[in-house]
């Protein structure tokens, strides 16, 4: 029997919104890489606690299918309520990522005894007669842990089913706080994760497994990674469908660096996938694969932002804006890699990236009330890269030098309401309910009306003047769900018939008149 999470993806004013017990909700944080997350050590409680103090809202987790069902119908779910139990330690909401038996093209990282984590459990990859990896053409050397599972074969997806559906029953049962917000299925599906040359064409590349064989032979396909795909939507049509019928959570799917044609693929035959999230959002220029890939009925979310990339880190103060307000979209997670290029564990990025989700997850109600309509001003920086900047194919700047430095030039992306500009600088002057609005040195913020005497200021950084009446009156809170808590009264400095705030770090501003 189905029951209803308290979370669901619904449209206000047209824009894909996140409810968590009936508020809007922005996703924001990190995801913790898999090798740190699964030890479930003092590295992993770090983690935690240094999102927890950087103003996260969420972070997610990659959760072995081998932990979980080490031996046929063996079910132990201590491993996904550890990481339940620390989350609601820290106030934070979670993501449970299932790594099952296609991650990235893996079902373990690396080779031998030794590879760690495992994914897919001992007794599926014990039994090669029994459940079938991918069989790949002579001359495909795979990466060490590699090939994965093979979504043709009905045994597996019948292993698999049963593991998701055990999954479900138990965050309907167990959960009583309903941490877990989101279920992303496997992580990546992918098969070309080649070890040396790539082979001249990729596309024709397919599993030759028996059971891909017949299915090949039964339809006409353009070439083998439309086969492939169709092979892996199927797959997960399957998964999805077995949630749903337990328990209605929003499911996603991960797109690992996949071709933008690729997306309508999941979403067309999987009618319980909710979204497939993005991958590889480094930076705020256009296009990006986060706008590439909006295609059909798919709901913007920036996934992973890898914290290695030089350009994830230079950004780090505007990408929450670029994905909430640039893209309308529910959310947007780092991907926090092992040290030495954490978030955590760098003071500076840190502090950045606390600034920056301090405004967005203390204002969320006014902000996703506003989107789509007329009673929003919104902004974050391009900055352009020094040196030798080239594009990957989905229009993604790709910094060759080892660290991204900005160039003399940086622009902002404004939103108006419905409309966007674009000027030259991080200075400008936008209008808000017929009001002029002067905003300096800013890399991000939001301005909403909440009627025609009410402003909320969610801005990280800056100065923010506007011609409102003598009046006017400031104090900073926070939202409670929909309630203004306020937590003190600010100053505002005059000049004629104009107003002028210096943003504080780590404040929301309510304005009245």
């Amino acid at each position: 029997m189905t029951e209803t999470s308290p979370t669901r993806i619904v449209r206000v004013h047209g824009v894909p919104t996140l409810e968590v017990e009936g508020r809007p909700f922005f996703i924001l944080g990190a995801q913790c890489d898999i090798w740190r997350s699964t030890r479930q050590d003092a590295k992993t409680m770090a983690f935690f606690d240094g999102y927890r103090d950087m103003n996260a809202t969420t972070v997610s987790v990659g959760v072995p299918w081998s932990k979980l069902e080490p031996a046929p119908d063996a079910y132990d779910f201590a491993f996904l309520d550890w990481f339940i139990q620390q989350a609601e330690a820290h106030g934070l909401k979670l993501v449970a990522n299932l790594f099952n038996v296609n991650i990235c093209g893996k079902v373990q990282e690396g080779a031998g005894p030794n590879a760690y984590p495992q994914y897919t459990p001992s007794y599926i990859l014990d039994a090669p007669n029994d459940y079938q990896r991918m069989d790949l053409p002579t001359g495909c050397r795979y990466v060490d842990g590699g090939p994965p599972m093979c979504p043709n074969d009905p045994r597996t997806l019948e292993r698999e089913r049963r593991l998701v559906v055990k999954v479900a029953e138990h965050l309907r049962q167990a959960d009583t706080r309903r941490t877990v917000i989101m279920l992303q299925l496997d992580n990546e599906f992918y098969y070309q994760q080649w070890d040396g040359p790539r082979p001249p064409d990729e596309k024709a590349v397919r599993c030759h497994c028996r059971f891909c064989e017949e299915r090949f032979a039964q339809s006409p396909w353009k070439d083998g990674e439309e086969f492939m795909f169709s092979s892996f939507a199927d797959y997960a049509k399957g998964l999805t469908d077995a949630v749903a019928e337990v328990y209605d959570l929003p499911l996603y799917l991960n797109s690992p660096w996949w071709q933008p044609y690729v997306i309508p693929t999941f979403l067309d035959r999987c009618p319980n996938l909710d979204l497939v999230g993005i991958d590889g959002v480094f930076s705020t220029h256009e296009p990006a694969m986060l706008s590439r890939s909006q295609l059909g009925r798919n709901i913007p979310f920036a996934a992973e932002n890898p914290t290695e990339n030089p350009q994830t880190r230079l950004n780090l103060d505007a990408l929450p804006y670029y994905t909430l307000i640039g893209q309308w979209g529910i959310g947007n997670l780092l991907w926090e890699c092992g040290p030495p290029l954490t978030v955590v564990e760098d003071p500076v990025a840190r502090e950045r990236y606390a600034r920056a989700l301090y405004p967005l997850k203390h204002a969320m109600t006014p902000i996703a009330q506003a989107r789509g309509t007329d009673h929003l001003v919104g902004w974050y920086v391009v900055r352009d890269v020094a040196g030798g900047v080239t594009t990957d194919v989905f229009g993604n700047f790709i910094p060759p030098q080892k660290d991204a430095k900005v160039a003399q030039r940086e622009r902002t992306v404004i939103r108006e309401g419905l409309r966007t500009r674009v000027v030259e600088g991080t200075s400008f002057e936008c209008t808000l309910g017929g009001r002029t609005i002067a905003v300096e040195d800013s890399a991000a913020g939001i301005v909403v009306e909440r009627s025609g005497r009410e402003w909320i200021l969610a801005v990280p950084t800056g100065r923010v003047t506007a011609n409102l009446p003598g009046s006017a009156q400031a104090e900073h809170g926070q939202f409670d769900g929909r309630r203004w808590r306020p937590l003190g009264p600010l100053s505002l400095t005059r000049a004629a018939a104009a107003w002028s705030l210096e943003m504080a770090d780590r404040q929301v501003v309510r304005v009245t008149w």
